[in-house]
């Protein structure tokens, strides 16, 4: 490992080591609160229920323990790491190779997904999901009480289909959209290299309309750009973090940060129960750029570094993508398994049963997919590059008519020729011009 001036420690291969402990952390935090949907009383979105102040839940919901259950706004994180470490090749490396990129992103992303789907489809059967809560709640809506084999099918397909199953797989789509439409993305984040800031203002606006009006692609799209933003910005975002870095109080002006990018985070929440939709859709909208926060006080805080670099959070982010793809359909099994248990029995079962499947799906299904998807963007690269060669115009070549040229190579008679013109004299060469 090195480090740059402002702390960041990178991994050989020039990834950013704090960075996949933030991924880490963030899929931990998913987890949890999926785990804590189990309980029909927790609130899904802020506002929801009626918790009493004091409560437990209450506490989890509504202080800044809810940094330990954030589900949605960990996604806002992960879109925006993946806005980051996609678009960082693509500006960095001179002669990006796009024929390669395609088909290694798309395998990328679908092998695990193909292989999540199949694992969710197993936990589904192992046990009949008859609703053990009122409809409404999270368990009642994402249990498969009718399985069949359509469910699969649909659950592959992340454009038009159905994630049932397979929670965790509404995301995946607007991934794989990003990463069809990243020639786009880089193209603005370029553009608004020198006014990254309105760039980062109109994110704002836009994810407020999504929210506001509960479009997708509005809600979620910005959260990207503000990761290409900052892989255009990087060498920007390390200036200004080694600037922080020459100050005394560098650690608690890292400090504050910290905590604002976090409160920034779970702002709606803090407003209680009694957050109305407008208030919730505006303080959503700040999600990207308090999400954007922590990836700099990560990269320039080296304490933070540290800790997000340290063995245990580096487990976290090698597992996170196949945690996030396969908890949730072990939780509901969890759940219907120990029913009547206490929700702390569950997670003490489901929590530690999605991580050993998380380890063992990264390395039959996930580090395979790494290995397939380098080898169908190098032969896709290789193919289009011998394509393009074959239709490229065969040079034309001087054809020698005269007696005794038909046996001599086309080099012999070139120097033959050379020659000739050579021993010519001044004169003979202006005549014969």
């Amino acid at each position: 490992m090195s480090s740059t001036d402002s702390g960041t420690q990178t991994k050989s291969s020039g990834r950013l080591a704090a960075l996949d402990g933030l991924r880490g952390l963030a899929a931990l935090v998913v987890v949890l609160h999926h785990t804590m949907l189990l309980n029909a009383n927790f609130p899904a979105s802020p506002g929801e229920g009626s918790l009493q102040p004091g409560t437990p839940l209450w506490w989890m919901s509504y202080t800044p323990l809810k940094l330990a259950t954030a589900g949605w706004e960990s996604v806002i994180v992960f879109f925006v790491l993946s806005g980051l470490v996609v678009t960082l090749p693509v500006v960095k490396r001179p002669g990006f190779d796009w024929i390669a990129y395609y088909p290694r992103r798309v395998m990328r992303l679908m092998i695990p997904v193909v292989g999540a789907v199949l694992v969710a489809a197993a936990f589904v059967v192992a046990i009949p999901q008859r609703s053990l809560q009122p409809s409404g709640t999270w368990l009642s809506n994402s249990s498969t009480p009718n399985f069949t084999w359509e469910y699969i099918v649909k659950a592959w397909d992340l454009v038009g289909g159905n994630g049932h199953i397979d929670n965790p797989l509404w995301s995946l789509r607007w991934e794989i959209l990003f990463s069809l439409a990243l020639p786009v993305f880089v193209i603005l984040a370029i553009s608004l290299r020198k006014w990254w800031s309105a760039g980062l203002a109109a994110a704002v606006v836009v994810t407020w309309l999504g929210v506001r009006a509960g479009s997708g692609a509005f809600s979620f799209f910005p959260a990207f750009f503000v990761g290409a933003v900052l892989a255009v910005r990087l060498d920007a975002v390390r200036l200004f973090a080694g600037r922080i870095n020459r100050f005394a109080v560098r650690h608690l002006i890292w400090l504050g940060l910290t905590i604002g990018a976090s409160a920034l985070l779970i702002s709606p929440w803090l407003f209680g129960p009694g957050a109305g939709s407008e208030l919730t859709a505006a303080l959503r909208a700040f999600a990207p750029l308090a999400a954007a926060g922590l990836v700099l006080c990560a990269v320039g805080w080296k304490p933070l570094g540290g800790l997000l670099s340290s063995p245990p959070f580096a487990f976290a982010g090698r597992i996170s993508f196949s945690l996030y793809l396969v908890h949730v359909p072990i939780l509901i099994f969890s759940a219907y398994l120990l029913a009547g248990q206490p929700l702390y029995v569950v997670a003490l079962v489901g929590i530690p049963l999605a991580i050993l499947v998380a380890v063992g799906f990264t390395w039959l299904v996930e580090a395979r997919s790494h290995q397939w998807a380098r080898a169908a963007g190098a032969w896709a690269s290789a193919r289009y590059a011998a394509a393009f060669r074959a239709t490229e115009p065969e040079r034309e070549r001087p054809q020698l008519t005269e007696r005794g040229d038909e046996g001599r190579s086309g080099k012999a008679v070139a120097d033959a020729a050379t020659g000739q013109r050579e021993a010519a004299t001044p004169a003979q060469r202006s005549r014969a011009s």
